[in-house]
């Protein structure tokens, strides 16, 4: 498979931006695919139809005190993230794959009352909300980051700790039955430590916890059978899943609540390489 293609193209002509209460009709896919949707993911993936989501990519948020979630409680974060399964298992298809990755949580006695600054294995509610939601953990990844950020600040330096040069990658599989699954890239799917030859950063100075463009490629390559399938990340952030999407020639789904977010999104989306289509020309 290519990973990118080298024609320049206006992406504005294929992506926009558009506030979810501003959609009237919401027909799926028209007023869903290839939009950066600005609205709050559990309502949006309510209104999609059940079995019609080909591949889920996300990196939900950490709960580890970033900007956007200072102002929230554990108890609004764990019924977010258990809604957010629920969604993900109901409108993916069947025998198809949703890709989440996550880090630990810095426990700050949020989770467990500590003697010493401690954290919180985030796999413990990963993998009950997978379960609950009706997932079978298909396979468990952990990506060995180029760059990292001091994981509790200040305690590093004055403790035996580690800084959080790693995070989780878990895929979660909805069951169809059959027992059967597909192979793309068999080199691939195997490597179980990612991240090696992966870019430096993931535009980490425009958002606080992005992941590198390699990350949604790796998973499209192992995980989508065909081009133009459609590709949905809930937390998208200032859109990296999308741009994956444009590059491995899948159409894309992105929703995020935060406005500004939105707009790198739309922004950036606009100077990715072109999208063909399975002909080789680019589409019009």
């Amino acid at each position: 498979m290519q990973n990118f293609y080298k024609t320049p193209r206006r992406m504005e002509d294929i992506y926009r931006t558009v506030r979810y209460e501003q959609i009237s009709n919401r027909c799926f896919p028209e007023d869903y695919v290839d939009n950066v949707i600005c609205g709050d993911c559990i309502s949006v993936m309510s209104d999609i139809p059940e079995d019609s989501i080909d591949i889920i990519i996300t990196s939900p948020p950490y709960f580890v005190q970033k900007a956007y979630e200072k102002s929230w409680t554990i108890d609004q974060y764990y019924r977010l993230m258990r809604d957010c399964f629920v969604q993900c298992f109901r409108i993916l298809k069947p025998g198809r794959y949703a890709v989440f990755n996550f880090g630990d949580y810095f426990n700050g006695n949020r989770f467990y009352e500590a003697d010493v600054p401690s954290v919180y294995p985030a796999a413990i509610n990963y993998f009950k909300w997978g379960r609950d939601a009706g997932f079978d953990l298909q396979a468990t990844r952990i990506w060995r980051k180029q760059f990292s950020r001091m994981g509790i600040p200040m305690i590093c330096n004055k403790h035996p700790r580690p800084t959080f040069d790693y995070e989780h990658i878990w895929t979660y599989r909805k069951p169809d039955g059959t027992g059967q699954e597909f192979m793309n890239d068999r080199k691939k799917s195997q490597k179980a430590v990612l991240g090696d030859h992966w870019t430096k950063s993931g535009k980490i100075s425009s958002h606080e916890a992005s992941f590198p463009i390699d990350l949604p490629i790796w998973a499209i390559e192992v995980y989508s059978k065909d081009e133009q399938e459609i590709v949905l990340d809930p937390f998208l952030g200032i859109g990296t899943t999308l741009f994956a999407t444009e590059v491995t020639n899948r159409r894309g789904i992105g929703i995020e609540l935060n406005d500004e977010y939105c707009k790198m999104a739309y922004n950036g989306i606009q100077g990715t390489p072109v999208r063909k289509n399975k002909t080789g020309k680019s589409k019009k």
